[in-house]
């Protein structure tokens, strides 16, 4: 698993029923916002997320 620190910087989906989100996060080590999706009911702009998890580069939310 790798894991991941970052601040959010824009919520650009969430599903208040289910949590289910899609952020942008300005994290150390990278130019661009990464794109965070998964479950985060309580995620606010301006949020610290440690996250562990799968990483990998997909269109669909990019």
């Amino acid at each position: 698993m790798d894991h991941l620190r970052c601040v959010v910087e824009r919520i650009t989906y969430q599903n208040a029923e289910n949590g289910f989100s899609v952020i942008k996060c300005r994290a150390k080590g990278y130019n661009d916002l990464v794109t965070v999706v998964g479950s985060m009911p309580d995620v606010h702009v301006g949020s610290v997320l440690t996250m562990q998890g799968q990483w990998r580069n997909d269109g669909k939310y990019a």
